[in-house]
């Protein structure tokens, strides 16, 4: 009928024109010839109507008339069709249909069927999956409008799909994440260990049907079907336990790390499982970590890590650093939005090692805050303000080929203060101390990731004393430095290792003022009231659990949280503190723990991230009550996993 519309259009214009051109030489006679172009046209449109009018009769009679040929073949055909009202109600089946379903309504089978908006759905109806297919049917003789459905059988689809689902192969790595650092302990058990854990592994396999293979000491390969890997799943990884029960000889345990990549092909498979190793590792091992598709799923990592014992990494990394900046151009060191005083301590650091190099560096610094306002008085005071800071836009426009940016304290691009910068320097070091997130910084040039470092000043402290014997840095930088520790380590209670100890003397023995860190961490008293009011009016659990809320109208409400959920750890009975700011476009939330909860764990859930005892997130579109209705359901499941011994030392 459109076709016909067309040639009819286009005979119109025809006889319009040649009337036109008629008229020209003679206006009688063009009159006439338009006259009876506008009759021949009127008359084919009026034909072309009966025509459609008659094509749609014959269409209606197909189920009107059962004594039709068409009408029986319908009927008779072994595929359940229906017609049907709009609400559902079925004025017309064939036998197929009745055979299956003879109730007088399709909303009976098909509860979520919107006859208003028909797409195709899946049932399963008496043992058979049906997809049903739903069309409007265009009647001209009568306002009523139906609906025409007709029910695929596509149980056995159904079938082999799901088998192929089932069957698809799927990469699992093992590692002994710890075993460098139990290897060089002379009392270490290695040859036993091993064999234990091959064991184990074997074990794990013969019962799930898969293969593996032991590539590198302590690293597994094993290959497993999908539906297996769903039963491990439900299972929680107990691998992760069974390990950790083995003796070592040395008195520490032993942790593994386990990744699996699900992906349609076998390559892309192992591909996604490196990807989820490097995440698992990353976040400080000893847990499992699924990668479907670009999702993660994760499992274990509930209890601390102990502390590092081998400084090779560190010495490597220190090493090719300076290499790197010596080689490059202008050096700008980045930290996430909001600073804090581990986040500005850390730039200082990595600044000082530039300069030594005698090249320039810049530290991107947008908005100050109060965390960080009476470090950045000082370097007023000292001059240093002007010759480092930069904001991002600023830095956008210095950015040569050749720079190289520095991320400090964060490994998150859209936290990090100019995430654009991060697309226009080819040469990024990443120096963080958080645990790996799904949305990390993705191929950096360099990268020292330690989640058991206490804090970032702390890593980059140990980088000053590796990367060049003359580096000293001044009385100010090493303040800032133990200023940082201090702050992520709660005053040296929380995440406290050998080494944190030994960078806090290094710090010392250069000149850091203890005065100084004491006066970095003051509070102003309109701060200090807004505190104690959100630690009166927190709500706390029975399972030790205490959530508050921050009053309206702070100047620095996720400062203010922040220091209300340290002073909720200090109340006895409270395991874990929450505390919510609302920060206008969204609410941010600050967790604390002592480590029996991982406050981690339960924000990640809420796109945030952290530590197992210290950890923060941010919910968009909510109220602050609304996140606290989501917070409590992220805490609910974590409430329900067995207990993880306490560590010595939080973070």
């Amino acid at each position: 009928m459109k076709r016909y519309r067309g040639v009819l259009i286009f005979l119109g214009l025809a006889l319009l024109a040649l009337a036109g051109a008629v008229y020209y030489y003679d206006h009688m006679l063009g009159y006439l010839c338009l006259g009876a172009a506008a009759l021949v046209t009127l008359i084919v449109l009026l034909l072309l109507v009966g025509v459609a009018k008659r094509q749609q009769r014959l269409m209606d009679t197909v189920f009107a008339d059962n004594n039709t040929a068409a009408s029986e073949l319908i009927r008779k055909v072994n595929i359940p069709v229906l017609l049907m009202d709009l609400n559902g109600k079925i004025v017309w089946r064939n036998d197929a249909l009745t055979a299956v379903f003879d109730g007088k309504n399709v909303l009976d089978v098909l509860p979520n069927f919107k006859p208003t908006q028909p797409t195709v759905q899946q049932i399963l109806l008496s043992g058979t999956n049906y997809q049903v297919m739903t069309m409007p049917v265009r009647r001209a003789n009568t306002r009523k409008k139906l609906l025409f459905q007709y029910w695929l059988d596509r149980t056995e689809a159904a079938h082999y799909q799901r088998l192929y689902t089932e069957q698809m192969p799927y990469v699992m790595l093992v590692y002994m994440d710890n075993y460098e650092e139990l290897a060089g302990d002379r009392q270490f058990h290695g040859t036993a260990v091993l064999a234990e854990v091959e064991r184990l592994v074997s074990e794990l396999c013969r019962r799930t049907g898969g293969i593996y293979r032991r590539y590198e000491n302590g690293r597994f390969l094993c290959v497993l079907e999908a539906a297996e890997v769903t039963k491990i799943e439900k299972e929680k990884f107990k691998l992760l336990e069974q390990a950790r029960h083995l003796e070592t000889g040395t008195g520490a345990t032993l942790s593994l790390s386990v990744a699996v990549g699900m992906a349609p092909r076998i390559a892309q498979s192992e591909e996604g499982a490196r990807t989820a190793m490097e995440l698992a590792l990353g976040r400080g091992g000893d847990q499992a970590v699924v990668r479907d598709g670009a999702d993660y799923r994760f499992y274990g990592g509930r209890k601390q890590q102990d502390a590092r014992q081998s400084r090779v990494k560190m010495r490597l990394f220190a090493k090719a650093l300076r290499q790197l900046i010596e080689g490059g151009g202008d050096v700008f060191i980045m930290g996430h939005k909001n600073p804090d005083m581990d986040c500005l301590g850390a730039a200082l650091g990595i600044a000082t090692c530039v300069l030594h190099t005698r090249m320039r560096p810049f530290i991107v610094l947008t908005e100050r805050n109060d965390a960080t306002a009476d470090a950045l008085s000082e370097m007023d005071r000292l001059g240093l303000s002007e010759k480092l800071l930069i904001t991002g836009p600023e830095a956008l426009e210095m950015v040569k080929p050749n720079s190289i940016l520095v991320v400090v304290d964060t490994q998150r691009p859209m936290i990090t203060d100019c995430p654009a910068l991060l697309d226009r320097v080819e040469k990024i070091v990443l120096i963080d101390h958080h645990r790996r997130s799904a949305d990390y910084i993705e191929n950096p040039t360099l990268h020292y990731l330690e989640s058991r470092a206490s804090s970032a000043s702390e890593m980059v402290t140990e980088v000053l004393q590796y990367y060049d014997e003359s580096v000293r840095p001044d009385s100010f930088v090493c303040s800032a430095l133990l200023a940082g520790i201090e702050l992520d380590t709660k005053q040296f209670v929380f995440n406290v290792g050998s080494r944190t100890f030994e960078a806090a003397g290094y710090l010392r023995r250069n000149g850091a003022d203890l005065a100084l860190v004491k006066a970095l961490f003051q509070n102003d008293f309109d701060s200090f009231v807004q505190v104690a009011r959100t630690v009166e009016k927190a709500e706390i659990g029975d399972d030790g659990v205490a959530i508050a809320i921050c009053e309206p109208g702070a100047e620095e409400p996720q400062l203010v949280a922040a220091r209300a959920a340290d002073e909720l750890l200090k109340v006895k009975g409270v395991k874990a503190a929450f505390t919510l700011a609302d920060m206008g476009d969204y609410i941010n939330i600050s967790g604390r723990s002592y480590g029996l909860i991982n406050v981690q764990l339960i924000l990640e859930q809420l796109g945030g991230g952290g530590h197992l005892t210290m950890a923060g997130a941010q919910v968009r579109g909510k109220t602050a009550e609304e996140a606290v209705a989501l917070l409590k359901d992220c805490i609910r499941p974590q409430e329900r996993q067995e207990p993880t011994e306490e560590p010595e030392g939080g973070e």
